[in-house]
């Protein structure tokens, strides 16, 4: 397939490292453009991918278009282009599909938010129920994004929180990851070994409830033996808020 995007910043890079890595593209089916021209020829040569003077080459050339620009740069970098029937999936944030529906004009819209493990092939792309694509279409979409990222249809009005656990929480994540690694260090270990250990910990944890589908709560009972070590440090998070404090980060986004 061959694919374009009209905006290469840091998303739309990630989102080509995770399709390149998984050899799910070749560089050379790929085309970008962006609003510096030299910046932007400088870091198409770089991974191999052409660089387009123009967001209408861009979609001459392809066959589904990733739109990645900023928010308040969509109405002009949109204004004039035919799409011509392209699939479309924008990763264009607080723009939702009847919006842009109004600005794309003549494409299939998916409008998506990606999370940025998407890079290393282990994202999550939300995708917003509302669309115009046709079924072949969003198969062809699958078929792009499934190898590089968990995907979920969620409908219009849940698609801030579902940003928030799928976006926002890295962040508390790496905090959560970097916290160990200093616990770690705190008891002697290399913090490279701290932090790979706390790494390879979480995504293990996520990749064995993606498999089994167990209640975390279940997971977590299973690991606690009566009187063991584990059950005294899930004790003393929880007499410090651990679960509550979560929530609490969350409701001060939604709220």
């Amino acid at each position: 397939m061959k694919i374009g995007m009209i905006g290469f910043g840091n998303m739309a890079q990630a989102i080509y490292r995770g399709l390149e890595g998984k050899s799910v593209v070749k560089p050379d089916d790929v085309y970008v453009c962006a609003a510096h021209y030299d910046t932007l020829r400088q870091r198409a040569e770089r991974y191999g991918v052409h660089a387009c003077e123009s967001a209408q080459d861009v979609i001459d050339h392809s066959e589904l278009v990733v739109l990645a620009v900023k928010p308040y740069q969509v109405d002009d970098v949109c204004a004039g282009l035919d799409f011509k029937g392209r699939i479309v999936v924008s990763v264009v944030a607080g723009k939702p599909f009847a919006t842009l529906c109004e600005i794309v004009k003549n494409g299939a819209l998916l409008c998506t938010i990606p999370n940025t493990p998407i890079a290393v092939g282990q994202g999550i792309v939300l995708v917003e129920s509302n669309t115009n694509c046709t079924g072949e279409q969003w198969k062809r979409f699958e078929q792009l994004f499934a190898p590089i990222s968990l995907i979920e249809r969620i409908e219009p009005e849940h698609m801030s929180i579902a940003m928030v656990l799928a976006s926002c929480a890295p962040a508390f994540t790496e905090m959560y990851m970097e916290a160990l690694g200093d616990a770690g260090v705190k008891y002697g270990l290399k913090r490279q070994s701290a932090y790979a250990l706390a790494a390879k910990m979480i995504e293990g944890v996520g990749a064995l409830y993606l498999a089994e589908q167990d209640h975390p709560g279940a997971m977590k009972d299973a690991v606690c033996s009566p009187g063991g070590t584990t059950i005294k440090g899930v004790c003393a998070l929880e007499q410090r808020g651990f679960r509550g404090t979560v929530i609490a980060a969350v409701d001060a986004i939604e709220q």
